[in-house]
């Protein structure tokens, strides 16, 4: 019985990191840095929060 059982178990393949999930990967990382710089050079900018309009000098 155990031979038997043995038989139909169904072989998977492991998971792999392709190409277009590693870009899209790359590519959210990116976004993120991308966002704190903007963020952080805003607050320097303003004196204020990270997201407030800075006035035009």
């Amino acid at each position: 019985m155990a031979d038997a059982a043995a038989k139909t178990d169904v072989k998977r393949a492991k998971p792999q990191l392709n190409v277009y999930t590693s870009l899209l990967l790359v590519a959210v990382l990116l976004a993120i840095l991308g966002t704190t710089v903007v963020s952080l050079m805003n607050m320097d900018a303003t004196g204020q929060g990270p997201f407030d309009v800075a006035s035009g000098r």
